[in-house]
């Protein structure tokens, strides 16, 4: 599990990209200019995208037409669609995903202060017994399911990423591995 220190490190960060999804491109960009950045600013769509997988080894998505990576997660025997957020620290749920995987309950308590890009909002912190992505599971996922109106969409967040193998930026397509 990573320190206390690097979720408060990386929350900022995380915001900015929520918020401000082109300065943070802008700051990633200069701050490693090797790597090709994506922005993050969440956009629904219809479905993600085929994952180009094999049954053991590296798992390639493949960019939407608008530069996201979506991705078809699954936690609690329930399925459900995610946009990969390398500048969210955390998997962020949307609240019927939350509701869906019996994560929160109606009338619970908010304790999770977040920045969206429709502003300040208190979320559920919560965590995801087991996360698989496209065939790759992780335990014990920290995650914040944030309350009904405030994000179109779940992000895939640093919290499941920085436990894979690798994760990289390949040409149009994100690999993960574990």
């Amino acid at each position: 599990m990573l320190p206390k220190a690097f979720y408060l490190l990386m929350l900022p960060a995380g915001l900015v990209a929520i918020v401000k999804p082109e300065v943070y491109t802008v700051l990633l960009a200069l701050a490693l200019p090797q790597q090709a950045t994506v922005a993050t600013t969440p956009v629904p769509a219809a479905a993600p995208p085929p994952a180009v997988a094999t049954p053991f080894g590296p798992r390639r998505l493949i960019a939407d037409r608008d530069g996201h990576f979506r991705a078809r997660a699954r936690a609690g025997g329930r399925s459900f669609d995610a946009m990969v957020d390398t500048g969210a620290t955390i998997v962020v749920l949307t609240w019927q995903t939350g509701l869906d995987l019996n994560l929160v309950r109606p009338g619970e308590t908010m304790d999770a202060a977040m920045q969206t890009a429709n502003g300040r909002v208190l979320g559920k912190r919560v965590t995801i017994p087991r996360l698989e992505v496209e065939g790759l599971s992780v335990s014990s996922v920290p995650a914040v399911v944030l309350p009904q109106g405030a994000l179109a969409i779940n992000l895939l967040g640093m919290s499941y990423l920085s436990r894979l193998r690798r994760f990289e930026f390949s040409q149009n397509a994100l690999v993960l591995e574990q």
